[in-house]
């Protein structure tokens, strides 16, 4: 069931509640007659309505299980009716009203109509039982109150999720936006690298070869200059070495960064990751399912667990990269394998991968296995000093020198 996020109507209601208990207080201190006697177990009653909205539209609940919710409901509700049978008040019902705008936040739309109207026709019934006095008006203009209540609580609570999966939807697009930057990125840096070693290594090596010839084909203030030109032309070889290298190992993926991008705007769950795994160019397509599966497990968690937290963590090793994922939340029935794990079995499967679903104390967790691809975006330097340490073979004469 999914968790309330009421902070405004909180207090709207709570300061309703404190209205309605002000005047009932007031009523029964300044113009009631015989009903002083009354005022410990109506104020009881109060507190017990208040408690149980408390309880139930708290950001984070107490009560993470549906059945204990609506006993809770339950409960102020019958505070409510039992205060009806106390105090013959007709501003009594705005308790209702209250009670009936939670509703929505708990079951369906349709389900919330049926069930106020069969409270409204109940109140009113024991209201006029207990007093004697027809009610009719005035059940009518309450319940178009409780009606009108539950519509707007369906509006704010469709709008809140349309909100909520616009930033779900927006951050995978943003973290899935990063990975294809980064992989274009990393692919022009190994085209730069590549380019300098065939072009640049192959054209100094050669060169150096040819200033290597030439220092021993010179003399005196020649000879010097010529030297000079071949230690420069070494030390620009060993320079272009160095920088083909570290061009070629940059080349990781920040997995991390994305993961956050993705939990940046969850509501009323945290999201723990620990990435003990080193993902490179090679590994873009595993990463970026991986990244959908976590994106996906997020969205499940949200909607069927109820769990403040979430834990994700990556393991590698020379053969294979370990995804696990597990919540603290509580799934009141067996795990059903519907659209959103499917879709994570397909992504798992389209890289050679096994998943595994399953619960621990009742709450989700998720293995994935994927096997470790091979480095494909390696740039091989080679030795050219070794090269250079054969002595060249001098031409036979200078026409053969180029």
């Amino acid at each position: 069931m999914k968790k309330l996020n009421l902070k405004f109507t909180d207090l709207a209601g709570m300061g309703t509640w404190a209205m309605v208990y002000g005047l009932s207080l007031y009523w029964l201190v300044q113009t009631a007659k015989g009903y002083h006697s009354d005022i410990p177990l109506v104020t009881l009653l109060f507190i017990i309505y208040l408690a149980c909205f408390y309880l139930v539209t708290r950001d984070k609940p107490i009560l993470n299980n549906k059945s204990l919710i609506s006993t809770v409901l339950l409960v102020q509700l019958l505070s409510a009716f039992a205060l009806s049978w106390i105090l013959p008040l007709s501003f009594l019902p705005i308790l209702t009203i209250i009670w009936a705008s939670i509703l929505p936040h708990v079951t369906s739309i349709s389900r919330s109509v049926v069930i106020t109207l069969i409270t409204i026709i109940a109140w009113f019934w024991l209201y006029k039982f207990r007093w004697q006095e027809d009610v009719f008006f005035s059940a009518m203009l309450y319940a178009s109150f409780h009606m009108f209540a539950i519509l707007m609580m369906h509006h704010a609570k469709a709008a809140e999720k349309a909100t909520e999966e616009a930033l779900q939807l927006n951050a995978e697009l943003i973290s899935t936006r990063q990975l294809l930057s980064e992989a274009t990125r990393q692919n022009e840096r190994t085209r730069i690298a590549r380019d300098l070693h065939d072009l640049l290594g192959h054209h100094l090596t050669a060169l150096t070869i040819n200033l290597q010839i030439a220092n021993h084909l010179t003399q005196g203030e020649a000879k010097e200059k010529v030297a000079q030109c071949h230690s420069l032309a070494k030390l620009l070889m060993s320079d272009v070495r160095e920088a083909v290298s570290s061009l070629r190992e940059n080349n990781s993926i920040d997995l991390e960064s994305m993961i956050s991008q993705l939990s940046s705007h969850l509501p009323n769950l945290t999201v723990h990751q620990s990435i003990k795994a080193d993902f490179k160019l090679e590994d873009i397509e595993s990463a970026k399912q991986l990244l959908s599966c976590i994106q996906e497990a997020i969205t499940n968690t949200l909607k069927h667990t109820n769990a403040t937290d979430l834990w994700v963590e990556i393991l590698s090793n020379n053969e294979t990269v370990r995804l696990s994922i597990k919540d603290n939340g509580h799934l009141a029935n067996p795990i059903k394998i519907g659209n959103g794990l499917k879709g994570m079995q397909e992504r798992v499967a389209g890289i050679n991968g096994i998943i595994e679903f399953g619960t621990k104390n009742h709450s989700l967790q998720i293995d994935i296995e994927v096997p470790k691809l091979p480095s494909t975006t390696s740039i091989l330097i080679p030795d050219y000093d070794s090269a250079l340490a054969v002595e060249p073979q001098l031409p036979q004469n200078n026409k053969d020198v180029n």
